[in-house]
């Protein structure tokens, strides 16, 4: 793996650090991505109310 020479002056992501905007990204995408699981996992929790609740209407 190369080094990076001290004598010539990187820029502030020239090291491979972790910039700003990736970090925004990586917040962005956990919580749309918890929120996306969050909905998923009511509809099914609704669907299968829904159908028990019929199912159970049906029977009476």
């Amino acid at each position: 793996m190369d080094t990076l020479d001290p004598m010539l002056q990187y820029g502030p992501n020239d090291g491979g650090y972790v910039g700003a905007f990736q970090l925004v990204l990586v917040v962005i995408g956990v919580l749309v991505g918890s929120w996306l699981f969050g909905a998923a996992y009511a509809l099914i929790i609704n669907s299968n109310k829904s159908s028990t609740d019929e199912s159970e209407e049906s029977k009476e």
